[in-house]
C-alpha cells in the first residue's frame, strides 16, 4: 500500500499496492507549482485493468475512483478489455493513429508476451531513442490529450482518476508526463517518475532479460530488450526536447499544441495540488 509519509518519487510512496495490476501508482506528493504538492489518491496510473482481482478492484473503489480513461488501441481493448466497475466511469481515448503509419502504433498493435518476440521487434527497429518524439506531435496525441484534460478538468472534488495503457509505462508515461508538466513539476522530477518504472516492474524486467540471454549473447541486444520492457530516460528527454523545439517548452507544447488555456492550467492547480506549508 502506499506510504504517505515515505518520501516521494519512491516505490513505497506512490505504488497503489495492487496484486495484479501493473505499475500501478500515484502522483500524490510530488512538489509541484508555486511550492504546493500533488493531492494524495487523486491522480493513479497503471497498466492494464483486464487482470484486475477483486481485491484490486476494492482498493481502488476505496480510493475514490471514479474515471478511468483507457489509452489503449482498438486491437488491445479488443482482446483485453477493462473491467466494468460499478459507478465508475470509463473512457477510450485512441491515443496513438492506428493506420499503421508509425513505429509506436505498430508496436502497440502487436502482442509481445515472450522472448524470442521481444528480440525479434528490438531487431527489426521498432525501438529507437525517437519513439515518444516521433509521436507526441502527431495530430492523434495531440487531440487525444486534449481530451484527456478535459476529462480531469471534469472531475469532482475527491474523486480519482486513473489512466492507463497496456504496460502502464509508455503511452500512460507520456500522459502521466503531461500531467506533471501542466501542474508545474519540475523536469528532473518529471524524468525521475518516469523512471520509477523499472523499479515497479524490476522482476519483470529481470525475468525477461534471463530469457533473451537464452537467445543471444549480444550485450546491445539484451540490453535493448531492458529498456524495451522497461523504460529508457533517453527516449523522454527527446520527447521534451521535441516540445521545446517546436512550442518553446514543454508548457508550450500543452497551450499551443495541445490547446490548453492559461485559465485551464490554472484550473487544473487548483483541482489538484495542495498547500503544505505552515
Amino acid at each position: 500500500m502506499m506510504n504517505s509519509q515515505a518520501q516521494p518519487g519512491t516505490v513505497e510512496a506512490q505504488s497503489l499496492g495492487l496484486d495484479r495490476i501493473s505499475n500501478a501508482r500515484e502522483l500524490g506528493g510530488y512538489p509541484a507549482a508555486d511550492g504546493r504538492v500533488i493531492a494524495r489518491g487523486r491522480l493513479l496510473r497503471s497498466g492494464r485493468l483486464s487482470d484486475a482481482t477483486e481485491q484490486d478492484i476494492r482498493k481502488l473503489k476505496e480510493r475514490h475512483l471514479s474515471t478511468v480513461i483507457d489509452l489503449r488501441t482498438s486491437l488491445e481493448v479488443s482482446r483485453r478489455p477493462d473491467p466494468s466497475i460499478a459507478g465508475v466511469e470509463h473512457h477510450w481515448i485512441k491515443l496513438l493513429d492506428e493506420s499503421g503509419s508509425s513505429k509506436a502504433s505498430n508496436a502497440a498493435t502487436k502482442v509481445y508476451t515472450d522472448a524470442a518476440s521481444l528480440l525479434d521487434m528490438y531487431r527489426n527497429g521498432i525501438f529507437s531513442d525517437d519513439l515518444y518524439a516521433s509521436v507526441v506531435d502527431a495530430p492523434s496525441v495531440r487531440a487525444g490529450f486534449a481530451r484527456f484534460f478535459q476529462i480531469l478538468l471534469a472531475q469532482r472534488d475527491g474523486e480519482a482518476v486513473l489512466w492507463h495503457c497496456s504496460g502502464g509505462k509508455d503511452r500512460a508515461g507520456l500522459a502521466t508526463v503531461v500531467v506533471l508538466i501542466a501542474l508545474g513539476v519540475d523536469t528532473e522530477t518529471i524524468l525521475q517518475d518516469f523512471e520509477l518504472t523499472n523499479q515497479m516492474i524490476a522482476s519483470t524486467i529481470d525475468a525477461m532479460k534471463a530469457e533473451v540471454a537464452k537467445l543471444t549473447d549480444d550485450p546491445d541486444e539484451i540490453e535493448g530488450i531492458e529498456r524495451l520492457v522497461g523504460v529508457s530516460r533517453t527516449l523522454m528527454e527527446r520527447a521534451l526536447e521535441k516540445m521545446t523545439a517546436r512550442y518553446g517548452s514543454p508548457l508550450g507544447y500543452l497551450k499551443d499544441g495541445v490547446g490548453l488555456s492559461d485559465d485551464d492550467i490554472a484550473q487544473l492547480r487548483r483541482m489538484y495540488l495542495v498547500d503544505v506549508r505552515a
